[in-house]
């Protein structure tokens, strides 16, 4: 499959300037690759296609059946996005899209594709299974359990005989199917590709199976999460555990046009993302008049709230701790008629003591990140996730639902995103971070005889600090019915001690059993080597009320023999050496890292596929820039800081901590070393690879953290998310990102990010940003010159290099890329004009800066080797009390203080103005 992309080819047409390069070199308006056209955009998006085959390696006779999936505009910048489906024999060929962005006035202003060429006399396969026998073919292929009594739901006609199946046992959803043609390097085959919502694990698997044999041709994973490997490492670095609260916020920030409907959450509201940063506050009516004009609680559309639990239009937050994807028992807390939702919270206790706070605090996130991104462009037109679009376009239906404290796992958390917008609701799953680095969360102590390690469950209520003591143990053996215990039970307090395993029944039967005949507690004495289980159970009735432990094998037999022995109290309490599990739905960076992930998947190639594909693909970059961005704090961050994601489930103190990434984000690039060439294959530090999609992903957030901060230089910094895009440069930064994400198309690597980010600027603001934005992307090595190649991770090329309308020479020395030579040491008048005298401060953050290159290549290469880190830029000094000068005929000079090391070395010298034009210019060094 051919990945191509449009935009680089119009801005190369851009005249280079002479090596007096003014501060007007970059143009008032970037090129787009057309003038206005008229008739409608689909009309247009066509045509240009047709009319431009070669730039998108195809022939016209390939373009001959092109389908539009779905076009929406965006109401800030007049773009109307197309996105456009290849087909072949009346059936679309899978993956093999264009998105074409047409401006107001019918210019072609971007195009995004991964169309494929060659189809004439390509294709092969016959439909010999049908939907039902392709269902059981990916099943087996995907190791999922045998289908179960598969039926056909519906059917209906046409070419791609489109088809729903029933769950059959291996989906919580029906499963659709329909047929169309899978790429292949030997042509087309006929293929079945079906949705499965993985009843047996945490996948969404698109699967595309072959028509004729039923081998498995493609799975994507529509559900993304963190790699346990990659957490690995991380979870095993204990750090501080400082809980004070250390900062506040006095000026209200959040909606401008809130919905006044005397809702209250007692939460760690916004810009709050954890309580690392600040104590919960009661936030009243927050709302956002614009996303949810009727309200959080509303489904209907007319005023008033449909639930007074944590249950709206935007999101349904419950509790899933049995892992069946569905709510708990009681599980949504009730507001009340008032909508007061104000639980009691206590970090020093273990969160199932805090249920009702952490997801109340959960329903609010996530409808805080639907209403910022709503204020974006991710509307109903564009897709989002809405039960009652209130007539606004798209199709509504598809609420997220949010599941606190999922029972699927822990130290994670993971977003399913259906790919057609109103068909399938997505889902949230947040987990409990059990902090098992600290040893054991729990504690059994015998008086007497000794203490016991104990883990936790998921069904029980906490264990507390202030414990259980004072208790008489009783051993019940299986403890399965009444009949297990003895005849005479302790007149006062006791706890329950039971046979591990569930063969004969469950954990969670014994912990009723033994509520029912009065016991304190339950502890279960593992019955198999190795340590003690988490203990789960079904919560569709009334919950327990008292708490289960485990212990191992091993310590259940010295209970045990020690009950045997005579009577033994002792008590059951937290362990007074464990901080406290964490509860992933405190975190904010969480919830909207995992939002974003619907956010880019819906909006690339449109809100009628998923197709963020290939190991250069960025989604958990932006769903990290999503998440620091939206969140960014002027008390707290920093351009030059460290800036690490979701710092408050690892146990680190602040937003400093070293994150869950493998460096914490920051435009010092001693703290992040990325460059684009760090995505190879042993490109990292070290000599090690980063992990896709994760560490990958982390470079590309690494670049628009800088690229925001640029922004800010230039525009100031808005500390209100909520802030129209031209409000401040972080407001700027989430309104280019999320343009981007509508222009670029399918198959997206860094390259292309990066063009449709600029494609943005241009629909948007002209192009004034656009030196600014080069000059951000070149510095991590996305420069004009850096090549993409496919998006496999070895075949592309870093560059340092910005737009050549974007460049400027020094005045007396040998323009680029030519090399000059001064003598290591000395002092070097650096020479420009401008058109007029603009003042003194007219020099971008860090500017100037130099860095070591090689001599030969004049790339910015380690002499070792290896590729991360580069040489860093380091900063220009000048000598003594000298700095930039200029007179009335704007000649500024900066006279630049050189270092005696350097010499026998080369370097080049970076002079970066505040609207991102770059000065530029080679030395070699003598002695």
């Amino acid at each position: 499959m051919l990945l191509s992309t449009t935009l680089v080819a119009s801005l190369t047409t851009l005249t280079a300037r002479p090596a007096s390069a003014t501060e007007e070199a970059a143009p008032a308006n970037p090129i787009f690759l057309t003038g206005p056209n008229e008739g409608a955009p689909e009309e247009i998006a066509t045509r240009y296609l047709r009319a431009n085959p070669d730039r998108h390696g195809v022939s016209l006779a390939d373009l001959a059946d092109l389908a539009v999936l779905s076009r929406q505009t965006s109401q800030h910048n007049g773009v109307t996005h197309v996105n456009l489906v290849q087909r072949h024999q009346e059936r679309e060929i899978f993956g093999a899209t264009a998105t074409v962005s047409i401006a107001r006035d019918g210019s072609v202003v971007f195009v995004g594709d991964t169309l494929v060429a060659g189809l004439t006399g390509t294709t092969s396969g016959s439909a010999d299974l049908d939907a039902v026998e392709a269902v059981a073919a990916a099943a087996d292929a995907l190791d999922l359990p045998d289908v179960r009594s598969p039926r056909v739901v519906s059917r209906a006609g046409g070419a791609a005989q489109p088809t729903v199946v029933s769950g059959s046992g291996i989906s919580d959803q029906p499963i659709p199917a329909r047929l169309g043609w899978h790429p292949t390097d030997d042509g087309l085959r006929l293929a079945w590709q079906l949705v499965i919502d993985d009843s047996s694990d945490v996948h969404l698997w698109n699967a595309t199976v072959d028509a004729e044999t039923g081998d498995l041709l493609d799975a994507d994973d529509w559900t993304t999460q963190e790699s346990v490997e990659e957490l690995s490492t991380t979870l095993e670095q204990v750090s501080g555990r400082n809980l004070a609260h250390r900062h506040g916020h006095g000026k209200r920030l959040g909606s401008p046009d809130p919905v006044t409907d005397g809702s209250s959450y007692r939460v760690y509201g916004y810009p709050t993302e954890s309580p690392n940063d600040g104590p919960r506050s009661l936030v009243t009516n927050p709302a956002d008049g614009l996303a949810s004009p009727y309200g959080w609680h509303d489904t209907d559309g007319v005023a008033g709230a449909e639930f007074t639990t944590t249950q709206g239009n935007n999101v349904h937050a419950y509790q899933d701790q049995d892992n069946n994807n569905a709510p708990d028992f009681g599980s949504s807390p009730d507001g009340g008629p008032s909508l007061t939702f104000d639980f009691p919270l206590d970090l020093r206790e273990n969160p199932q003591s805090y249920r009702d706070a952490a997801t109340a605090n959960l329903f609010y996130w996530n409808n805080i990140i639907h209403d910022v991104s709503y204020r974006y462009g991710f509307d109903e037109a564009s897709g989002n996730f809405q039960a009652n679009n209130y007539g606004r376009g798209g199709v509504g239906g598809d609420y997220v639902r949010a599941e606190a404290a999922d029972g699927g796992g822990t130290n994670n958390a993971n977003f399913s995103t259906p790919a057609v917008d109103g068909v399938g609701t997505p889902r949230m799953q947040m987990y409990l971070w059990p902090g098992n680095q600290f040893g054991a969360q729990n504690q059994v102590v015998l008086d007497g005889v000794g203490s016991y390690d104990a883990s936790w469950a998921r069904y029980s209520p906490a264990v507390t600090n202030a414990g259980l003591p004072g208790r008489q143990f009783v051993y019940a053996g299986t403890g399965c019915n009444a009949a297990a215990y003895p005849g005479t039970l302790p007149a006062g307090g006791w706890i329950a001690v039971v046979d591990g395993g569930t063969t004969a029944c469950t954990y969670l039967l014994r912990t009723q059993v033994a509520e029912s005949l009065g016991a304190d507690a339950v502890v279960v004495a593992h019955n198999a080597a190795g340590a003690a289980p988490v203990l789960t159970g079904a919560m569709t009735t009334a919950p327990v009320t008292i708490p289960a432990v485990a212990v191992t094998q091993a310590d259940g037999e010295a209970i045990k023999t020690a009950i045997a022995a005579g009577t033994v109290s002792g008590s059951l309490r937290k362990h007074p050496d464990h901080p406290g599990m964490r509860d992933g739905d405190l975190d904010a960076g969480i919830v909207i890292h995992e939002y974003g992930h619907g956010i880019s998947n819906r909006l690339t190639g449109g809100p009628g596929i998923n197709c963020l594909t290939g190991n250069e693909q960025m989604g958990e970059g932006w769903s990290d820039f999503f998440a620091i961005t939206t969140l960014l704090d002027p008390k707290l961050d920093t351009a030059e800081g460290a800036r690490g994601l979701v710092p408050y489930i690892l146990y680190q103190d602040d937003r400093s901590g070293a994150g869950l990434r493998p460096r914490p984000y920051s435009r010092n690039m001693e703290i992040q070393p990325f460059t684009y060439d760090s995505i190879k294959t042993g490109g990292w530090l070290n000599g090690t690879s980063l992990a896709a999609p994760h560490g990958i992903g982390h470079g590309w957030a690494a670049v628009l953290w800088d690229m925001t901060w640029d922004l800010i230089d230039r525009h100031g910094l808005n500390p209100n998310v909520y802030g129209a895009w031209n409000s401040g440069g972080n407001n700027l930064a989430m309104q280019l990102v999320m343009d981007g994400l509508k222009l670029q198309g399918c198959g997206p690597g860094f390259v292309v990010g990066r063009n449709a980010i600029i494609a943005a600027d241009a629909a948007l603001t002209g192009g004034q940003n656009s030196c600014t934005l080069w000059a951000s992307f070149a510095r991590r090595g996305l420069g004009y010159s850096a090549v993409q190649g496919t998006t496999n991770r070895d075949d592309n090329t870093e560059a340092y290099d910005t737009h050549p309308s974007c460049r400027g020479d020094f005045v007396g020395r040998t323009a680029q890329p030519g090399l000059n030579t001064a003598t290591a040491g000395s002092a070097v008048p650096m020479k420009f004009d401008l058109p007029k005298y603009r003042g003194l401060d007219i020099l971008a953050s860090g500017a100037p800066y130099s860095r070591l290159v090689d001599c030969e290549t004049l790339r910015t290469v380690n002499p070792d080797g290896s590729i991360t880190p580069r040489p860093t830029p380091v900063a220009a000094n000048s000598p003594g009390k000298s700095k930039l000068s200029g007179n009335r005929n704007g000649t500024y000079i900066f006279p630049w203080k050189t270092e005696r090391d350097w010499a026998g070395t080369c370097r080049e010298f970076v002079l970066t103005l505040d609207n991102g034009v770059q000065h530029r210019a080679y030395f070699k060094f003598t002695d």
